[in-house]
């Protein structure tokens, strides 16, 4: 863990990097759910995912727009079973990093997730597991209101954090939110795969 042994802060993403990356059958089930073409339903899916994440717009508004787009509409119980659909889309955790977590914890490392997630997924996460108690700090996109890669949801988990820029390092598999953190003057790299990406940091 030669860059590891570094700094003092390892900051990670969530998706993609501490849980899997929601699969095509996920995204099918989602659509069949919907009444959609699953290449449809993806592109709504996605294109007002940011203001969902940093709570502008409520669960409901955010799949009724997704409805409206598509020409359709949805009733409750439909929303209700496309969040839980969605919800466990996100839940599908990667054990071997989360022990990477307690490793770096017990290395004496002070440890934070950054993410941007709705509200649905991270009350979820509080609820129904124990994930989050695994990090000294949690910034979640939907409490700050600011999502990767503005700087203010940079500044915040840094705060929290208690480690300055300089003495981190940020892993997020999506570039843009790797060279939002260098601006903070973070160490970062993008997480690739999850075995390329340790055997980077321990060499």
């Amino acid at each position: 863990m030669a860059l590891v042994h570094s700094v003092n802060g390892v900051i990670l993403d969530y998706g993609g990097v501490l849980v899997h990356h929601q699969t095509d059958e996920d995204q099918g089930r989602m659509a069949e759910r919907a009444g959609l073409d699953k290449n449809l339903f993806t592109e709504l899916y996605w294109s007002n995912r940011l203001e969902y994440d940093k709570d502008q717009i409520s669960c409901d508004e955010y799949w009724e727009s997704l409805a409206q787009s598509a020409g359709t509409t949805f009733d409750e119980k439909t929303i209700e079973e496309l969040v839980e659909l969605d919800t466990l889309s996100w839940m599908q955790f990667d054990e071997v990093m989360w022990d990477w977590i307690a490793q770096l914890r017990s290395a004496g490392k002070r440890v934070a997730m950054l993410s941007n997630m709705p509200r649905e997924l991270g009350e979820a996460l509080k609820a129904r597991t124990q994930r989050l108690s695994s990090f000294d700090h949690v910034t979640l996109s939907y409490e700050v209101r600011s999502a990767k890669p503005e700087p203010a949801i940079y500044e915040r988990c840094l705060e929290g954090l208690g480690v300055p820029g300089e003495e981190a390092l940020f892993l997020d598999d999506r570039i843009a939110n790797v060279q939002g953190a260098e601006l903070f003057g973070m160490r970062a790299v993008q997480f690739t795969s999850r075995d390329d990406t340790l055997l980077l940091l321990s060499t």
